[in-house]
């Protein structure tokens, strides 16, 4: 458990090698991210003032505060929906200015056999950091399983030849670091065979390898879906159309209806005789004013990443299924190389050695894998004269 929550640290720190792509970092950095942070806003009562404060006159507040906060606050339904919303002062605390109507409603409301029919119930505010840090749980777990699946191959593979391996001068000018600042030292003619070899030779592991990572994208689209189901449950079914709701109808009323910040708390008081006396308390949510902006761009993020997971999906069965695809990705991903060897590449290799491949490409110094590409193309092209030995892996 606790190697599983230092995995963590790496969402703040730029990596050098890159296993993944930018949709999957989405996932598991921004969004992550984002929503640890809305969970630290919503708990930092110094910023924002009380979560609640309930309106009583002779009672002591901090205890109602605390009892409605912990047991909840509701609206009336009938008032919110409009049944006796001539009468109501604030629509859905079922207060009403003529006594009359307010002791009829009121006794109609308490002979109801199921309230659910009756009142809208706002337990969810004391869960919402809660529910963000699971959902940032949720969203990491793809990741956490790529790196445990992807082991640190790549690393192995692209070590000391990466984008960042340039000549450098210490701070008193006088002493140069090993290397070039176009190829390193690191790259030479026993490293390429090494590594062509590996790809050559690496096919089934390859496969795994990639439908691996296949797996781990669709646990991302899977996921985004799900959460979207989850703080749809979890708003009592009014998440899912939100952003709609704020673009085609009032925003104000929307939000009011989403977040309410007027709700009411009914409480028990031994009166003088002993008897228990029912009392209401008028109660103020303030950190509904930050709830209702934060599930505007929670609503519109995961909508958005939803679209971007689909269009990754798409993109990955095109590369899967449409073999020139892959040919001119190649070919864009290492420039000037020759059509013939890419052709070869992608005719005589698995999708799996393919993706490994790219994979390196987005890791290697473009120069080195120009000649890695080229070098692999002429092997590829002539059968007849390989000069590989299948059985030279590099130790994964």
């Amino acid at each position: 458990m606790l190697d599983f929550l230092n995995s963590f640290k790496s969402l703040i720190k730029l990596e050098k090698i890159h296993t993944d792509n930018n949709i999957f970092k989405l996932h598991y950095r921004f969004t992550v991210i984002m929503l640890i942070v809305f969970s630290i806003l919503i708990t930092s009562k110094q910023y924002f003032g009380d979560p609640i404060n309930c309106d009583v006159a002779y009672d002591r507040k901090s205890v109602i505060d605390t009892y409605c906060w912990i047991f909840g606050t509701f609206r009336i339904k009938s008032s919110v929906t409009g049944t006796y919303m001539l009468y109501s002062i604030w629509p859905g605390l079922g207060n009403y200015v003529n006594t009359k109507h307010t002791n009829n409603a009121w006794k109609e409301i308490m002979n109801t056999s199921d309230l659910d029919d009756v009142i809208i119930s706002q337990k969810y505010y004391q869960w919402v950091c809660i529910v963000l840090c699971f959902q940032a749980l949720l969203f990491y777990i793809p990741r956490y399983l790529w790196k445990t699946w992807e082991g640190g191959r790549l690393r192995l593979l692209v070590k000391d030849l990466g984008l960042d391996h340039f000549v450098y001068v210490d701070k008193f000018l006088t002493q140069y670091v090993t290397g070039s600042p176009l190829i390193s030292s690191s790259w030479n003619t026993e490293c390429k065979e090494k590594l062509i070899s590996y790809v050559l030779a690496g096919k089934y592991s390859h496969n795994l390898y990639c439908f691996r990572f296949t797996v781990c994208e669709i646990l991302n689209f899977v996921n985004v879906i799900g959460q979207i189901l989850l703080m749809d449950w979890f708003l009592n079914y009014q998440f899912s159309d939100y952003g709609i709701s704020l673009m085609t109808t009032n925003a104000f009323e929307t939000m009011n209806r989403v977040f309410p910040k007027l709700t009411k708390c009914t409480y028990g008081k031994f009166g003088p005789t002993g008897t228990v006396e029912t009392r209401d308390a008028l109660c103020v949510l303030p950190i509904n004013v930050v709830n209702e902006k934060l599930f505007i761009f929670l609503w519109l993020w995961f909508y958005v990443l939803s679209l971007l997971s689909v269009l990754a999906l798409f993109y990955r069965m095109l590369i899967l299924f449409i073999p020139n695809f892959r040919l001119y990705l190649l070919m864009a991903q290492a420039r000037y190389i020759s059509r013939n060897h890419a052709e070869a590449i992608v005719k005589r290799l698995t999708y799996g050695d393919y993706f490994i491949l790219y994979q390196m490409g987005k890791n290697l110094n473009p120069l080195i894998y120009k000649d890695l590409i080229n070098g692999m193309g002429r092997i590829l092209m002539d059968k007849t004269s390989l000069s590989y030995n299948p059985e030279v892996t590099i130790p994964i």
